[in-house]
């Protein structure tokens, strides 16, 4: 890599974002949900870039609110 294109620890290699029901991600069995997705999802995309793409990959887990999402063309 040229010192013109080399990564910043600021820089953003990989940008997941994954969109989910909000209740997916309040379930009471599963308090840690958000940050247990963030690390599974961070550990997939370094087993296959490699460790040092790890402090450069983002992961946003977005909330989808009932009542705005559906399936088959049905609200639920």
């Amino acid at each position: 890599m040229s010192s013109s294109s080399a990564l910043t620890a600021s820089s953003t290699l990989v940008d997941i974002v994954r969109a989910m029901r909000e209740a997916g991600l309040t379930h009471p069995q599963i308090p840690d949900a958000p940050a247990r997705l963030i690390r599974s999802l961070t550990e997939a995309v370094t087993t296959v870039l490699g460790e040092s793409v790890r402090e450069h990959v983002s992961v946003s887990i977005v909330g989808v609110p009932a009542g705005r999402s559906g399936v088959g063309g049905e609200v639920v």
